[in-house]
């Protein structure tokens, strides 16, 4: 489940159910209780299973029963509450509402990245190009493995340049979550011609996460590998891809938006 989907959709549901209990009768506190309990309680059980991060967690345990309280404190017991109410305390419940968007926004944006095309519109010359823009803070990183991944691209490169091959991944574009895709990586030297005798595999992982459980791609002839992969997860995921011939290994990075 998506960020935006649980989020949102849990405060969209949290001002559902304050007014289904308040159609059923129910006197304003417990229709706020029933409103912010149940998708409180569901998203825990959830978060138990899954672990999206304790800033996640917090800000969904946090978002629920504020729409909640604000419902309470908009609605009382008289008809006319939400009329005679002064500007000032509609003004708060403007600016947490407001707050409470910023930050799901901003979480969602430090862990998933910005959409694909939304960065090829809002970064300049970012086309074509292999963009991370999730936020480096909420991404592990141990020891100097930042600065080490420098050093292995531009090594990954020069091996590539001496073995003389070219690299075309294809399939990484249109991936769904929770169903199967194609992927083919063709492998070509200097003559366009494919390169047969390699050992090729890949991984899928999250931005700051090791890939685990490698795939291993079947060879399709004329320099062609294939596999299915099977994203669990909508947003930014990373696919590591491993080449071997010759005693030579070459680790490739792509990176790509799961829906």
């Amino acid at each position: 489940m998506s960020l935006w989907l649980s989020l949102f959709g849990g405060m969209a549901l949290t001002a559902l159910l304050y007014g289904a209990g308040r159609r059923l009768r129910l006197s304003n506190f417990w229709a706020s209780v029933l409103a912010c309990g149940v998708p409180t309680l569901a998203y825990v059980m959830y978060a138990v299973a899954t672990w999206p991060g304790l800033d996640v967690v917090t800000l969904h345990v946090v978002a629920y029963p504020t729409v909640a309280v604000l419902l309470y404190q908009l609605y009382g017991a008289k008809a006319s509450h939400a009329q005679s109410m002064h500007w000032a305390p509609k003004l708060m419940i403007g600016f947490f509402l407001g707050l409470t968007a910023v930050f799901g926004t901003l979480i969602y944006i430090a862990g998933e990245g910005l959409p694909p095309a939304l960065a090829q519109i809002l970064l300049p010359n970012a086309k074509g190009k292999n963009l991370h823009t999730g936020f480096a803070g909420v991404v592990a990183h141990k020891g100097e493995d930042a600065a080490k991944g420098i050093g292995a691209y531009l090594k990954n490169e020069q091996k590539l340049k001496a073995l003389g091959w070219r690299v075309e991944v294809k399939g990484v574009g249109d991936l769904k979550a929770g169903e199967s895709h194609d992927i083919t990586v063709r492998i070509t030297d200097g003559d366009n011609r494919g390169i047969d005798h390699a050992i090729v595999s890949l991984a899928l992982a999250r931005p700051g996460d090791k890939p685990v459980k490698p795939i291993s791609l079947n060879h399709l002839g004329e320099g062609v590998y294939h596999a299915r992969v099977d994203p669990a997860q909508p947003g930014t995921w990373l696919i590591f891809t491993t080449l071997a011939s010759a005693g030579e290994t070459v680790h490739l990075e792509h990176s790509t938006e799961v829906k």
